[in-house]
């Protein structure tokens, strides 16, 4: 990600501006209305989401940026039902997947819950940062 931040510093004009939105290294969890039905399987990913501050962080100590504003809020991510979204993790989030206790937790509580649809709760970090003042060479191919 360092690369990443360096490359993004090199194509940011004056006042352009880096917008950073990552999921916190927590675990997500399944919900059904306020009640936690389970945690979603993760695999690697916690491991990537605990990396992404340690490298910002390190992009700021080296002032390749500055930090304009960071907040945290919840994200949501709704199925239909609890196969929906089973479906719609391990399609589309890489290396993860709900636990078949989960699911058959989630179930039970979906049946005493009329009307509610299952959702996956996660803690997102959202900043902005403008280009510090560290000078970052230009590599001949992209002049």
């Amino acid at each position: 990600m360092v690369d990443a931040l360096r490359l993004a510093r090199r194509l940011l004009t004056p006042d352009g501006l880096l917008i950073d939105l990552h999921p916190s290294a927590s675990n997500e969890t399944v919900e059904v209305g306020d009640r936690v039905t389970g945690f979603v399987d993760a695999g690697a990913a916690l491991r990537r989401h605990a990396a992404a501050p340690h490298a910002l962080e390190a992009a700021v100590f080296d002032r390749l940026f500055s930090v304009v504003a960071t907040r945290t809020f919840d994200f949501f991510t709704y199925g239909d039902s609890i196969d929906e979204l089973r479906d719609y993790i391990v399609e589309n989030w890489r290396d993860t997947t709900l636990a078949a206790d989960t699911v058959e937790r989630t179930r039970a509580a979906l049946a005493s819950a009329p009307g509610v649809r299952p959702r996956v709760r996660e803690h997102v970090s959202a900043s902005v940062y403008r280009p510090g003042l560290a000078q970052v060479p230009r590599t001949h191919r992209e002049t």
